[in-house]
């Protein structure tokens, strides 16, 4: 089957030696890449401390997230191993979704919209513990809806019961700082 020369989108690849950074914490980017060959690592820093969140290697991709938000980079990237990688842009993944058919369109702007919607409604929380429920809840509800029919009941019977605890002990926590608040407030109020 001939492909057409828009199937052919010669990408931009990128040789990175061992040891090398290729993404640094809080810089704005506008791409992500596509680990060929070769191993890196994900890693943040607080207090001094690197932690390691996880490593990619052939076939996975990181710094994707700049594809759809111009915030920072939430975490560094360097390579562990001699990379070969292969950037993707804005603009190629535009390209890429305007070509591709109408349900995966359609597919990709919900899964973005979702995504965009998400942070911005967790960069947007006052960080009360009723923030502290939704969110919990929220993440609940997101894993069971990922998760295969045959597993969704294993989890609800694992993880609800724990999750009902937290979220009781929360509430006992609300209940019991409100009291204390109105208490310190009647104390001051002569």
């Amino acid at each position: 089957m001939a492909r057409n020369s828009k199937d052919m989108t010669i990408l931009e690849r990128r040789f990175v030696p061992c040891g090398e950074m290729i993404i640094e914490e809080g810089e704005i980017g506008n791409n992500a890449y596509l680990v060929q060959s070769g191993e890196v690592e994900v890693f943040s820093k607080a207090n001094d401390r690197e932690i390691i969140l996880g490593k990619m290697g052939p076939g996975q991709i990181f710094g994707e997230m700049s594809l759809v938000f111009d915030g920072p980079r939430s975490a560094s990237v360097r390579a562990t191993e001699h990379c070969n990688l292969i950037v993707v842009t804005r603009a190629i993944l535009t390209e890429k979704i305007a070509r591709s058919d109408i349900t995966v369109r359609a597919i990709v702007n919900m899964l973005t919209k979702r995504i965009i919607e998400g942070n911005n409604a967790l960069l947007n929380k006052n960080d009360t513990t009723d923030d502290l429920q939704d969110v919990v809840l929220n993440l609940y509800s997101n894993v069971l809806e990922t998760l295969p029919a045959r597993e969704r009941r294993i989890f609800r019977s694992d993880v609800l019961p724990e999750l009902n605890n937290f979220l009781d002990a929360l509430s006992r926590f609300k209940k019991d700082h409100e009291k204390d608040a109105d208490n310190s407030e009647d104390a001051f109020t002569l």
